[in-house]
């Protein structure tokens, strides 16, 4: 519900989720690097700096004093603060603009006054990004409390799962995609041509997902460890995953490689993946990590990744599954001597069945 705090226009979290509107977070850029609202813009009231000399002020001079910079920062940025919003509001007229800064106070309370007194549309939001991760925690404890059951799909490195859980999500399936959200493959090398995201930020879009399936009779998800990248999985996201019918697909080395190969783009990121393979080369044997440098040496990507997964990804993966998997509920598919045309109906048929024998029978 849209409310008034002094005639001031406002709105709640719900409902701003709801109204699928513009937001402006105005808070300075070290804090919406953080954690911010997906699709929101950043236009801050204070630089870092700014911010910093403020709140010392604050503290070791007076409030008053800190007000009276702020307000004379703010003023000289008012023409940059009014074409950026035209620019915005130009561009979605059709939508409400929402302005947030930490707590919903004084940096989102003045933006919006600025804006109302030129006469241009703008709703604060009630306590600002701090309402907003009460609400994720309310509602990840929510689903930590609701039953949920899951079919796993696990496999090797490369044999394409984040792949065809996209295409099985495309044909309606309940896909919930870990990596996606977390922006990272969860490997020493998921990180490579992505932009990881935060633990808040992870954690926002985890509740949005969830929102989206709760009505769902289970949820598909791909085999992965606690941690994917620099974002921690939820305690009790863990317990469904090593709950769930487990489907291990398997694939042959060379189509393996071949995906790896154009999917990661070593030729374009070969720093990084020279950097991520210094953290792992202590873990090979020393003619492997001989093999594994000179193939890299030579930009011969094929055959390091070959190395890789043979030496170090297969072994690690087999090791790992033996700990968490739970063989009654585990289920083999190879695609191994599948065309690729194949693949998915079969990936289609095993999920099927595995859903009417463990979770709807």
């Amino acid at each position: 519900m849209n409310r008034l705090d002094n005639g001031m226009p406002q709105i709640s979290l719900p409902d701003l989720v709801k109204d699928e509107a513009i937001v402006i977070d105005v808070r300075s850029p070290s804090e919406f690097a953080e954690f911010h609202l997906p699709g929101s813009v950043n236009i801050p009231l204070f630089d870092d700096e700014e911010r910093k000399m403020i709140g010392t002020m604050y503290k070791q001079v007076s409030p008053e004093e800190a007000k009276r910079e702020g307000m004379r920062i703010f003023s000289q940025k008012l023409p940059t603060f009014y074409e950026q919003w035209l620019e915005i509001h130009d561009g979605a007229r059709d939508k409400d603009i929402v302005v947030t800064c930490a707590r919903g106070g004084m940096r989102s309370g003045s933006f919006v006054s600025m804006m109302s007194a030129l006469d241009l549309p703008a709703k604060k939001l009630i306590g600002g990004m701090r309402s907003v991760r009460s609400y994720i925690r309310e509602e990840l404890d929510r689903f930590a409390q609701t039953p949920m059951q899951a079919i796993v799909l696990g496999g090797n490195t490369g044999t394409r799962k984040t792949v065809w859980l996209h295409e099985l999500e495309r044909e309606g399936y309940p896909v919930l995609d870990l990596e996606g959200l977390a922006g990272h493959r969860g490997s020493v090398f998921g990180h490579i041509g992505l932009e990881q995201r935060s633990q808040k930020e992870f954690e926002f879009l985890l509740v949005q997902a969830l929102q989206r399936l709760e009505n769902k009779e289970y949820v598909l998800i791909e085999a992965e460890s606690k941690r994917i990248g620099k974002v921690v999985l939820p305690e009790w996201l863990q317990d469904v995953k090593e709950n769930g019918v487990f489907i291990e697909i398997d694939d042959r080395i060379e189509r393996r490689v071949s995906y790896l190969v154009e999917e990661y783009q070593p030729e374009v990121h070969h720093d990084s993946v020279a950097e991520a393979l210094s953290k792992i080369t202590k873990r090979l044997a020393d003619d492997v990590k001989q093999e594994a440098q000179h193939a890299l040496e030579q930009k011969d990507y094929a055959t390091l990744t070959r190395i890789l997964l043979e030496d170090y990804y297969d072994p690690m993966y087999t090791y790992k599954q033996h700990r968490y998997v739970d063989m009654e509920k585990k289920k083999d598919l190879s695609f191994v001597a599948h065309k690729e045309e194949e693949i998915l109906p079969a990936l289609k048929k095993e999920i099927d069945e595995a859903y009417h024998a463990f979770i709807k029978g």
